[in-house]
Formats: C-alpha cells, sequence, structure tokens
C-alpha cells in the first residue's frame, strides 16, 4: 500500500461520502425551519382565537350586566311602589284603628259623661266618614280586578304572576292585603 493511486483513491471515496453526508444535513436543516415556522404560525393563530373568544366574553358579560342592571332598576321601581302602597295602606289602617278606639271610648262612657261626648262627636264622626269611605282606588279587589278573577278561578300564585307580569311576592302582598281590608271592612 505504499503506491500513491491507493492513497488518491481512499481519499477520492472519503470526499465522497463526506459530499452525500453534507448535503443530507442540510436539507434536514432546511426542513426543521419550515417546521419551526409552521410551529409559530399555528401558536399566532391560536393567539388570534384566544384573543377574539376573550373580547367575546368580555362582550357578552358586559351584556349580562347592562341587562341585570336594567333588571334590577325595574325591579326596585316596583318595590318603591308596593312600599308606597304599602305605607298608604298603614296610613289608612291607622286611621281606622283610630276611629276603631274613638268609637270604644264612645261606647264605654255612662250618660253622664255625653255632654262631652256630643261635643266631640263631629270631629269624631268626620274621622269616621273619611276612614270609612276610602277612594275607590285604595279598593285592592276593584284596583286588581284581574288578579283575583285568576284567583276566584283556582290558579296558583305563579300563574297569576306570570299572567299580569308580576312578581310572586307582590302577588302575595295583595292577597295579604286584601285579607286585612276585608278584616277590617267587616268590623
Amino acid at each position: 500500500m505504499d503506491q500513491p493511486w491507493v492513497y488518491i483513491v481512499l481519499f477520492g471515496l472519503v470526499f465522497i461520502i463526506y459530499a452525500k453526508i453534507i448535503p443530507k444535513a442540510s436539507t434536514t436543516k432546511g426542513q426543521a425551519n419550515p417546521t419551526l415556522h409552521e410551529i409559530e404560525e399555528a401558536m399566532e393563530h391560536f393567539t388570534a382565537e384566544l384573543d377574539d373568544q376573550n373580547k367575546a366574553l368580555v362582550q357578552l358579560l358586559a351584556e349580562t350586566k347592562r341587562d341585570y342592571e336594567v333588571q334590577t332598576a325595574k325591579l326596585t321601581s316596583r318595590l318603591e311602589i308596593v312600599e308606597r302602597q304599602s305605607t298608604l295602606t298603614n296610613q289608612e289602617l291607622s286611621k281606622l284603628g283610630f276611629a276603631y278606639d274613638e268609637l270604644q271610648k264612645k261606647a264605654a262612657y255612662p250618660p253622664e259623661k255625653k255632654e262631652m261626648i256630643e261635643l266631640q262627636k263631629t270631629t269624631v264622626e268626620d274621622t269616621v266618614a273619611d276612614v270609612v269611605d276610602p277612594p275607590v282606588a285604595m279598593n285592592l279587589k276593584t284596583r286588581y280586578v284581574e288578579l283575583f278573577t285568576l284567583f276566584e278561578q283556582g290558579k296558583s300564585v305563579e300563574h297569576i304572576a306570570k299572567k299580569l307580569n308580576m312578581n310572586k311576592g307582590e302577588v302575595n302582598l295583595i292577597f295579604q292585603l286584601a285579607k286585612q281590608e276585608e278584616k277590617l271592612n267587616a268590623h
């Protein structure tokens, strides 16, 4: 193996093998870069979708909050109306209670104090007349005719509330106030 042509052939073979290996390594590097690029594009697409979904979720939450605030405002106004009605009813009850007490006192006085009663009679009768003849709008059965008609038909409170677009608590309150009104009218 001392001949130079053997060294040249061996060197050529090594060079050929090396030449075949190097292009393959560079092509694998070239293929790795598009794969990395595809991954980056997929990640960018994924983050864009997440951003769109987050924006839609924030918008949905904002709309839900607005709807909640509108419903709260409606319920607050209804509650104020019911409270005002309750206050007026309580005032009427107080007047009726006062008139009832006055009538009880009048009935409890012996005949010798009748002169003093005669002096107070006009004020008591005026008070009783004011209390006994409440305005027609304060009579719950005439004010809520449809509600009481449904109740007399045997409909449930839930059904009545849905049909008349009222709260169940409001319907129950009207029934309770009507019962109190009937008791007061019975006396």
